[in-house]
């Protein structure tokens, strides 16, 4: 277990995070069972910010705005939060256990339904962090994730744990605007 430790220090940060914050950030989160929404996701426009750059906040907020600018009520920190839970803005380059893949954890299957070229370089990558942020905002767009009620539904439809909602939202309370 100590190794294991010592190769997902994002994961134990996450950890701390959620025992010690998120019970004072969300009471609790969405239910599972609240319906999924028939919102078709906007494409998002070719990113003009230079590029996300590992680790590095400053880029990737800047990234995160133009992203969600295509789906105008989603807080651009929420998706930088859900970067730095996945994978410490890219820092970590790991496929995970179930398969996803890049700095915001797409599997295939959700890529393929929610991928977009966030760059304009002709190319949907989501390993690409400027294509991963647009494709995270159509996926958190179309289950509500412009709308503050329901934006903790869309984050658990993102990686379904309640834990998971409760730690991206005390991040994004850290990020600035």
């Amino acid at each position: 277990m100590g190794a294991e430790i010592t190769r997902q220090p994002v994961r134990v940060f996450a950890a701390c995070l959620v025992t010690v914050l998120a019970p004072a950030v969300v009471a609790s989160a969405s239910s599972a069972d609240a319906p999924k929404p028939a919102v078709q996701p906007a494409p998002a426009p070719a990113a003009a910010a230079g590029p996300a750059q590992p680790g590095d906040t400053a880029s990737w907020l800047a990234v995160a705005r133009e992203a969600a600018g295509a789906c105008p009520g989603l807080p651009p920190a929420v998706l930088v939060a859900v970067g730095q839970v996945e994978t410490g803005l890219g820092a970590l380059s790991t496929t995970s256990t179930a398969g996803a893949v890049g700095p915001m954890q797409f599997l295939p299957s959700t890529w393929a339904a929610y991928g977009v070229d966030g760059d304009g370089d002709g190319v949907a990558d989501p390993t690409d962090p400027s294509d991963a942020l647009a494709g995270a905002t159509r996926l958190l767009c179309a289950n509500g994730g412009a709308d503050s009620d329901r934006l903790a539904s869309a984050l658990w439809n993102y990686n379904h744990s309640d834990d998971y909602v409760r730690l991206v939202l005390a991040v994004a309370r850290f990020l600035p605007g």
